[in-house]
């Protein structure tokens, strides 16, 4: 279970050496907004803080994400940043006219897709990224 995570960080970020892991934590809940479709309604989350002992560069916060259809890395927050808070968060929307890398000040690494406040919503999302029953699972972090 505490593999999974790290192999989405590496897959969606392109590194290749082994993640040191500060903290991890997971925790299991519903979809953001809530919605009744059962496939939707038991999403496990893990909050990942690591970094590359080869590349300093590479440090950060993550969430990633397992549905029933399968896992993903939903957002990344710079590595001495705090909690669930705006704008640190940020998720990126696929695009598949667009898979090239940009690197976003305060992230470690480079990703694709369009960039989003993960917290508040954005690029045509009004509701945040986690459902707030499930925002206190970050307290402390």
């Amino acid at each position: 279970m505490w593999t999974t995570p790290l192999q989405v960080i590496r897959r969606a970020s392109g590194v290749r050496d082994p993640l040191v892991v500060v903290e991890m934590r997971t925790f299991v809940g519903g979809e953001s907004p809530p919605t009744e479709k059962n496939y939707l309604m038991v999403i496990r989350r893990w909050y990942v803080q690591a970094y590359d002992p080869r590349d300093l560069t590479f440090q950060g916060r993550f969430l990633v994400e397992e549905r029933r259809f399968g896992k993903g890395l939903a957002a990344v927050a710079p590595y001495d940043t705090h909690g669930f808070t705006s704008p640190d968060w940020v998720g990126f929307q696929y695009d598949a006219a667009n898979r090239q890398r940009y690197a976003y000040a305060g992230l470690p690494g480079t990703w694709s897709g369009d960039a989003y406040d993960f917290v508040t919503g954005g690029r045509g999302l009004t509701f945040p990224g986690l459902p707030a029953e499930l925002i206190g699972c970050l307290d402390g972090t």
